[in-house]
C-alpha cells in the first residue's frame, strides 16, 4: 500500500528538517558510541569486527551497556581471535559462560578474562550470530577480517549499481543467515560464492530491506558517517595495498539513499503518525501498525526525483532516537518539527 501524500511541501518541509537534524546529530561528537576497548594496540579491523558484534548483542537493553561492558568482552575476543590459532568456536567458548541469578535459575552471559561480564538479553541467539561470524571469517580468504570479506563483494561487484545493497546483503548473510537457528557457515559460504545464489538472495533482501534488519543498518550507517567512518577506512588501508585508496573512494561515494531506516520502537512511536504526519499524509492508506522504516522508504520514493528532496535520506529519520524521548514524550513534537512552524 503506497501512502497518500496530502500536502507535497509540508512533508518536503519535514523531510529537510529532519535533514538538518541528523546533520547536528553527526556534528556533535558527543553523539558518537564509544566503544570500551579492553586494550589500546588493537588495529581498526579488529576495532571494526568489534563494534559489528556489539552491534549483534544490541537488543532491548541500554545501548551503554552494550558498547560499555559488551565492548570490553568482545574487544577481547576479537583480539585473540585475529591473533590465535584456536579454532573460532573455542575462543568463543571461552568468553561464554552459565551463572545462576539469585534465585537459583540458569542464564548464559559472556565474559573477559578478567571478569568483566555482559549479559545480553538473548545470549543464547546471540552466541549462534556470533559463532556463524567467526567462522565464516575464519576462511582463508578472509583471514579472519570482516574488511577483507567487505572488500572482497566491494571488488566483486563493483561496478553494479547497488553495491551498498549487495554490500549489507552480504553482511546480513555473514551473521543473520542461520539454519533452524543455529549456525551454518557452509550455508553462507557456498551462497557467497555463487553468484546466482547470491543474487536470489539479494533480491529476497531488497523486498525486506525495511523489515527486521535494524543492526544491520546501524552498522552501515556508522561505516557511512560518524566516528566509525574513519575507522573503518583505516581498517581498508590495513588489508589492502594496491587498491585500498580506491576501495576508500568507492565507499565513501556509495550513494546513502541505500540504507534504509533502522526500525526501532522511538521512530514507530505512534506521536509521529499522530502528530507530525497527521495534515501531511492520508493515515487511511498506511497500515495500522505503522511501520516507519518502509512508510518512509515509500514516501521518499514519491519525492526523491524533486530537487528540494536531494540532502535527505529515509535512514535520517533514526535521529528520532534523540528525538522522540527528548520532545514526543513531552508532548513538544509539535513546536519542534511541525511543518507551519518550519
Amino acid at each position: 500500500m503506497k501512502p497518500e501524500i496530502k500536502d507535497k511541501d509540508a512533508l518536503i518541509r519535514i523531510f529537510k528538517v529532519i535533514s538538518w537534524l541528523d546533520y547536528r546529530r553527526w556534528s556533535a561528537e558527543s553523539n558518537y558510541d564509544f566503544v570500551n576497548f579492553s586494550r589500546n594496540d588493537l588495529t581498526n579491523c579488529e576495532k571494526i569486527l568489534t563494534h559489528w558484534i556489539c552491534y549483534i548483542t544490541d537488543r532491548q537493553m541500554p545501548f551503554e551497556l552494550v558498547w560499555d561492558k559488551g565492548g570490553y568482552v568482545f574487544s577481547e575476543l576479537v583480539h585473540e581471535y585475529s591473533r590465535k590459532g584456536l579454532p573460532p568456536q573455542q575462543i568463543l567458548d571461552e568468553h561464554y559462560e552459565k551463572y545462576k541469578d539469585k534465585n537459583g535459575k540458569d542464564h548464559f552471559r559472556f565474559k573477559s578474562t578478567d571478569n568483566v561480564t555482559f549479559a545480553s538479553r538473548y545470549p543464547a541467539y546471540d552466541y549462534q550470530n556470533i559463532l556463524q561470524t567467526l567462522k565464516v571469517l575464519n576462511r582463508q580468504e578472509y583471514k579472519r577480517n570482516i574488511i577483507a570479506y567487505i572488500a572482497d563483494i566491494m571488488r566483486r561487484f563493483q561496478s553494479e549499481e547497488d553495491l551498498l545493497k549487495r554490500i549489507a546483503c552480504g553482511l546480513h548473510l555473514l551473521t543473520y543467515q542461520l539454519v533452524r537457528k543455529e549456525a551454518n557457515p557452509g550455508e553462507v559460504i557456498r551462497i557467497i560464492d555463487n553468484d546466482e545464489e547470491f543474487n536470489e538472495k539479494l533480491e529476497k533482501f531488497k523486498r525486506t530491506s525495511t523489515t527486521g534488519k535494524k543492526r544491520l543498518w546501524c552498522c552501515v550507517r556508522d561505516y557511512k558517517k560518524g566516528l566509525q567512518h574513519q575507522i573503518f577506512n583505516d581498517a581498508i588501508r590495513e588489508v589492502a595495498e594496491e587498491d585500498a585508496e580506491q576501495l576508500i573512494n568507492k565507499w565513501d561515494s556509495l550513494p546513502m539513499n541505500q540504507i534504509e531506516l533502522p526500525g526501532d520502537v522511538w521512530n514507530n512511536s505512534p506521536l509521529f503518525k499522530d502528530n507530525l504526519f497527521a495534515n501531511v499524509i492520508d493515515l487511511t492508506s498506511i497500515p495500522k501498525s505503522w511501520e516507519m522504516p518502509k512508510i518512509i522508504r515509500k514516501l521518499y520514493d514519491q519525492l526523491k526525483n524533486n530537487g528540494e528532496v536531494t540532502d535527505f535520506y529515509p535512514e535520517q529519520f533514526d535521529v528520532t532516537f534523540d528525538f522522540v524521548p527528548r520532545m514526543c514524550n513531552k508532548k513538544l513534537v509539535q513546536l519542534g518539527l511541525n511543518p507551519s512552524a518550519v
